[in-house]
């Protein structure tokens, strides 16, 4: 069965949930409460006015469809962690980020899927506060970013992209937050520029013409994105290439153009962000020692995980322990 409810009623409910973690005073501006439609939370960071940040985790039995009136919309950028569902042929997968200009979202019906397990990361900036970081010192957009803000009477420019490497660890930070108070607020801002950063890079280059996306087929992309699960498998002894190549059943070309193109590195250059990026969260967890990390993430020279570490992140794996 299919839950229909309109955006504002869907909004409501969310907001009128329970709160399940109570902060300090200094925390007030990070409220979690718990997920109305399923099991699981949906957390709202108001950093500034005019800064959000939604973080939402939970699992949702029901499929639901939100229809959606024509509305004042601000920037958003949505960054999908984890989508886990039946259905398989869905806008937006896994791994993807969705960018929206501010203006007038149109009428529209949104589709949330059944699933298992939904984790994002959203950001919701005000147009005003998006000015106040991209003008230059005439007051003017850069000719590239115009498209973006638009007054609140025109339609909403809207894209989908693929996450790069840099964009997911980023992410990931904003989800692993170790900060409390006023540094977690100039943390988490300073992770929010950088998102927005990235993606506007992108864009940019798409306007420029300088970021060509060759055509995959589906069944391609689906062989890709299996590389990336064999590879988030096996962080401590992963497949060569060909072997890689060969589970999947595309071939080694095919298989290392395309995942450069969807996620935007090498096969082994993703390898060694994820490396890194469970390397640090082993490590602020403090349940583990440095050598016992290492070996985890597939390294068996310690100096070379250290390096590899510091190089990564600008710190020693040491110093990142509680």
């Amino acid at each position: 069965m299919t839950l229909i409810l309109s955006q504002a009623d869907y909004s409501k409910l969310l907001y009128q949930a329970d709160i399940i973690h109570n902060n300090d005073i200094s925390d007030s501006f990070d409220i979690t409460r718990k997920y109305q439609f399923g099991e699981g939370y949906w957390r709202h960071i108001q950093l500034r006015d005019g800064i959000s940040l939604d973080i939402s985790d939970y699992q949702q039995p029901k499929s639901l469809i939100l229809k959606c009136h024509e509305r004042k919309h601000p920037l958003e950028f949505r960054f999908l962690v984890l989508l886990e569902s039946e259905f398989k042929d869905l806008e937006f997968k896994t791994g993807e980020y969705f960018l929206s200009g501010s203006g007038m979202a149109s009428e529209c019906d949104v589709f949330e899927a059944k699933s298992q397990r939904i984790v994002e990361v959203a950001v919701h900036i005000h147009p005003n506060a998006f000015r106040y970081f991209t003008e230059n010192t005439s007051g003017k957009l850069p000719r590239e970013l115009e498209h973006l803000i638009r007054r609140w009477d025109q339609p909403t420019y809207e894209r989908y992209g693929t996450q790069t490497s840099a964009i997911q660890i980023a992410v990931q930070q904003i989800l692993q937050c170790p900060y409390q108070g006023f540094t977690k607020q100039i943390y988490l801002e300073g992770k929010i520029w950088e998102l927005v950063a990235m993606v506007v890079d992108q864009e940019v280059q798409i306007k420029q013409g300088c970021f060509q996306i060759n055509r995959l087929k589906p069944s391609d992309i689906d062989c890709i994105y299996d590389v990336k699960e064999i590879l988030l498998k096996h962080l401590d002894n992963p497949p060569s290439l060909i072997q890689l190549a060969r589970q999947v059943g595309l071939n080694d070309c095919t298989m290392k153009q395309g995942f450069k193109q969807i996620f935007g590195t090498t096969v082994f250059g993703y390898l060694h962000h994820r490396r890194m990026e469970l390397a640090y969260k082993l490590l602020i967890e403090g349940n583990m020692k440095v050598t016992e990390v290492a070996q985890t993430v597939g390294y068996a020279s310690l100096p070379s995980f250290s390096n590899a570490f510091r190089k990564k992140f600008g710190v020693t794996p040491k110093s990142c322990q509680k």
